[in-house]
């Protein structure tokens, strides 16, 4: 349940802006991609901290897994791709907000996908 709350909170403010923007009639539609490219890039900071373990017996060390260092660079990767993709989507929502991608605005699509990809890559690094 924990999970469901952190990972869809910014789902949550996106329909609360939604909500105030529609009721002060101004238009709502081209904050959403960015609004979810951010959230996405934002998941992805706290992941690129490794998980310190402790040694039994060495109270001065701790230990890192081999996985998760390598799944570092990847991460990091992922970070500098995410922050062109969210300014891009921030450029389709003011120059191109009509323009669609698999039948959705797209700037909602790279915001989208971001999103998602951000939650996979969390699952992943809860797991490695």
């Amino acid at each position: 349940m924990y999970a469901v709350l952190i990972y869809g909170f910014p789902l949550t403010l996106l329909g609360f802006e939604w909500g105030l923007r529609t009721m002060l009639s101004v238009d709502a539609s081209g904050f959403t991609g960015p609004t979810l490219a951010a959230a996405g890039l934002s998941f992805l900071m706290p992941l690129v901290k490794p998980k310190l373990k402790k040694l039994n017996g060495h109270e001065d060390y701790v230990a890192i897994s081999k996985t998760e260092i390598a799944f570092m660079p990847f991460l990091w990767l992922f970070v500098l791709l995410f922050l062109f993709a969210w300014s891009w989507s921030c450029y389709v929502s003011l120059k191109l907000p009509l323009d669609t991608t698999l039948g959705f605005r797209s700037h909602l699509a790279i915001g989208g996908a971001v999103y998602t990809i951000s939650l996979i890559l969390t699952a992943i690094k809860e797991k490695v």
